[in-house]
């Protein structure tokens, strides 16, 4: 029975651009050298295809990744970039997090859960034959990956937190429920390049 795995990495850490603050940003020097690490660990992995989001972030990432996976077939995908996978009932949510989606234009709340499906269905979905494939993506996109995997309900992908760089794993196959090999395993980063976006207690 064919299998197919998906290595999924949050890009790296960046510098936000206001005027685009879903999909704009770029790669900081920090960014750089958590992507190069990453390369470094990754490099004698044999993959069939590197899809990456379109943003710029994720794009420069990809960039660093592909520099060591030269022969590896790359892809940018629209589908990959940063979303709203799912928009939660108010007693679901924190009260941050209430202020963070009241603030949310409808488009953005409107098309973030119909892209997130469609990721999840293309990347998901499980071909002819065995394939690794190198997944760079966002935050919100690779934890409701993650939960769907896991049979959490809908609103799960808020509950997890992922790092820049963080390597989670996946395994899809017909006959079986999605396997989660790893999660957020930033093993290849030392400690002051792991969680740096998030506030120290939250930082391993």
């Amino acid at each position: 029975m064919p299998i197919r795995v998906i290595y999924l990495v949050r890009h790296g850490a960046y510098e936000p651009d206001a005027d685009d603050p879903v999909d704009g940003g770029s790669l900081n020097d920090l960014g750089r050298q958590q992507a190069s690490l990453l390369a470094d660990r990754l490099a004698d992995t044999e993959f069939d295809a590197i899809h990456h989001s379109s943003a710029l972030r994720a794009v420069q990432t990809a960039d660093v990744l592909a520099f060591q996976l030269s022969a590896v077939p790359r892809h940018s995908e629209d589908l990959l970039r940063e979303c709203i996978p799912t928009v939660p009932e108010a007693h679901q949510l924190t009260d941050s997090q209430r202020e963070f989606f009241a603030q949310l234009p409808e488009q953005v709340r409107t098309d973030g859960p119909v892209r997130a499906e469609a990721a999840l269905q293309q990347f998901s979905k499980v071909g002819d034959e065995d394939t690794r494939e190198l997944v760079v993506s966002h935050g919100n996109l690779i934890n409701f990956f993650v939960s769907e995997a896991m049979g959490a309900p809908r609103h799960g992908w808020l509950r997890p937190l992922d790092y820049h760089c963080g390597l989670t794993i996946l395994r899809y196959r017909d006959d079986a429920p999605p396997r989660v090999i790893t999660y957020n395993d930033v093993g290849h980063l030392p400690a002051g390049l792991r969680g740096i976006e998030y506030p120290r207690q939250l930082r391993v």
